[in-house]
């Protein structure tokens, strides 16, 4: 089975080791996004915090397990957001909204379950796409 991290799985992981289970899933292929990675890099603001985003990197990248999107999600993302109703408005405008909306044309692009703690973000998401398969941790 496929699967992918949301961002906060491998952050909640750094601190205190939480979601080791699912990270470590023997008969699991794993697949990181490249926003993902994007965002750990953005977070790494120390010489510490680099190796670390390195370490978890070389594994991903030697296996060609990076996820990146083409021309066509951007555009079928460009519908997802314009087809949600006015309540989301600000939502829309938020960074963190639109890399997790990435995040997620990531995983169904390559059939992946994608494991996340964001429940805000990802119903909102996982309603307009129901080909998501989401699992809150």
């Amino acid at each position: 089975m496929k699967v992918m991290f949301d961002t906060n799985i491998y952050i909640s992981y750094i601190r205190d080791r939480s979601h080791a289970e699912e990270l470590q899933c023997r008969g699991t292929v794993k697949y990181i996004s490249a926003i993902t990675l994007m965002e750990l890099w953005a977070g790494a603001r120390i010489k510490k915090a680099e190796r670390l985003v390195q370490r978890l990197q070389k594994p991903y990248a030697a296996a060609r397990r990076i996820v990146t999107l083409d021309a066509d999600h951007y555009i079928a993302m460009g519908h997802f957001f314009a087809g949600l109703s006015r309540p989301y408005d600000t939502l829309v405008k938020m960074a963190g909204f639109v890399n997790d909306v990435q995040i997620a044309f990531g995983a169904i692009s390559i059939g992946a379950m994608l494991y996340t703690e964001d429940k805000d973000h990802f119903n909102v998401i996982k309603n307009g796409l129901k080909p998501l398969k989401v699992e809150y941790v």
